[in-house]
């Protein structure tokens, strides 16, 4: 593959540990840590206080057509308010975004139309890790 050439089809989703399909066209998935790492603020006098946040909280958002037979997995996941693995896996950039505690946070808003409708699962995640590759 050619460096800074893009390509969605590499991108892997894996939920416990089974191969996540049928993402709908557009942005599919966003994973991201919620807080920043750090937080900073200015006294009277200009002197900077600066405070690490240890939260490991993260977001990870998963766009499925309606007949993806993964609606069905998420749907039971958020009935069952079980934790699991989720990972989204970015070879090209070379990092890798998830963890262990993972939950999803509600079923997805459904839609009907003529056509195939998204439906967005909101997963929040525990011990949120970006791992560079």
């Amino acid at each position: 593959m050619a460096d800074g050439v893009y390509d969605a089809s590499q991108i892997a989703v894996t939920a416990q540990n089974m191969s996540v399909t049928g993402f709908k066209k557009g942005t599919f998935v966003t994973a991201n840590k919620d807080d920043d790492n750090v937080t900073v603020e200015s006294n009277a006098q200009g002197e900077a206080t600066w405070a690490i946040n240890n939260s490991k909280l993260g977001t990870i958002t998963l766009t499925l057509n309606q007949t993806s037979p993964f609606c069905k997995f998420f749907n039971g996941l958020a009935k069952s308010h079980a934790f699991f693995p989720i990972w989204v896996d970015d070879p090209i950039g070379g990092e890798k975004r998830g963890g262990t505690q993972a939950m999803v946070t509600k079923v997805a808003d459904a839609t009907y139309s003529d056509g195939n409708e998204a439906r967005a699962y909101t997963i929040k995640v525990g011990d949120f890790d970006i791992i560079n590759s």
